[in-house]
């Protein structure tokens, strides 16, 4: 799978978003489900305001700490295996947990900016769908390019989603299916960077992080 990166040139719509369904067994996502809720780092989001209502914590690491990442994190290895791109050197991980009534407004993802200003938007960003209430209503991630729709994806159970990490995404309110935590959409996601190493310094090795502040 190869993707332009956001700096490269003209836009091309069929690298823009590609979709694996079954991509881990039901085990591994289910250890990766336990480790999420089972989490005390498990609260209110710490990303931007368009997660407000949203839940999860955030780990940013550096290619060289991905074996801080999965000790500290075991269930999550196989997830990073399938997931991570091999010219990217930087990254930020979350849990998302979406409740009826809840979604994530329109952006595009800038989360390592929190360390310092200019990193800009990733190569791509990764998500493995971990829950998928059977009942869900609503609860689709929709990708914008210029003011245009130019995808609408259904959350599937264990599908991974990789798009370019310079497309405006949102996802859509939960209107039905997810009305208490346990029983929350759940999707675990991954911001790939490929950074100048001036900016690259910026990025701690590794650092968990929460809403109430670092969680190392």
């Amino acid at each position: 799978m190869r993707f332009q990166p956001p700096w490269g040139g003209a836009f091309r719509l069929q690298t823009v978003v590609h979709r694996k369904p079954e991509a881990l067994p039901v085990e591994t996502v289910e250890a990766i489900r336990t480790t999420i809720l089972g989490s005390p780092l498990l609260g209110e989001s710490n990303l931007s305001s368009q997660f407000t209502g949203t839940y999860g914590f955030s780990i940013a690491f550096r290619r060289e700490a991905v074996s801080q990442v999965t000790s500290r994190f075991p269930a999550f290895a196989p997830f990073l295996e399938a997931a991570l791109l091999p010219d990217c050197d930087a990254f930020l991980l979350n849990p998302l947990l979406i409740q009826d009534g809840r979604g994530v407004e329109a952006h595009i993802d800038r989360s390592l900016e929190f360390y310092g200003a200019g990193t800009g938007c990733p190569v791509a960003v990764s998500v493995l769908y971990v829950q998928v209430p059977e009942n869900l209503s609503g609860g689709e991630l929709r990708l914008y390019h210029r003011g245009k729709r130019v995808a609408a994806l259904a959350p599937m159970p264990r599908a991974l989603v990789t798009f370019r990490g310079d497309v405006v995404h949102e996802v859509a309110p939960v209107s039905a299916g997810a009305p208490v935590l346990s029983t929350a959409r759940i999707s675990l996601v991954v911001e790939q960077y490929r950074m100048p190493a001036a900016q690259k310094a910026w990025v701690p090795l590794f650092d968990v992080r929460t809403r109430t502040g670092a969680r190392a």
